[in-house]
């Protein structure tokens, strides 16, 4: 996907109707919102459509409820992370290792930058198989 840089314009005259060959200068609408419309906030909006795409073949088998290097850095708790073990979707718990919620958790605090996932106490990675993750946007390690 080519990213477009979008700048901020300058206003150059006022907004009007014509009518008649006279220009009637009008006040434009009013927005209110959380979501401003503006270069910074579409270059942004650009940025989280890039999606990266990892595989991890596994070596050797993992312990139950491992702790896992993945290929790839993504920022916690921000829901840019899918992740996939031999095709399957694997759902993220909603609290940490909870059995009950999903299959892993993400590791590190919320908003931080990680490259680890662990997968809970219920299941292990099994040498042959693999691991496939995508990640919505670009993350470094810093």
């Amino acid at each position: 996907m080519e990213i477009l840089e979008f700048e901020d314009g300058q206003i150059e005259e006022q907004a009007y109707v014509e009518i008649d060959g006279v220009k009637h200068y009008v006040t434009p609408a009013k927005y209110t919102g959380k979501t401003p419309l503006s270069a910074v906030a579409l270059n942004n909006m650009q940025k989280k459509l890039i999606l990266n795409k990892y595989k991890l073949e596994i070596k050797q088998d993992t312990s139950l409820g491992a702790t896992i290097t993945i290929p790839c850095y993504y920022k916690v708790g921000a829901n840019v992370l899918d992740v996939y073990y031999v095709g399957q979707r694997l759902i993220k718990c909603t609290t940490n290792d909870d059995l009950n919620t999903g299959h892993y958790s993400e590791v590190g605090d919320a908003d931080s930058i990680s490259n680890q996932i662990k997968i809970t106490s219920d299941w292990k990675a099994s040498a042959g198989n693999y691991f496939e993750f995508v990640v919505r946007g670009e993350y470094n390690e810093t």
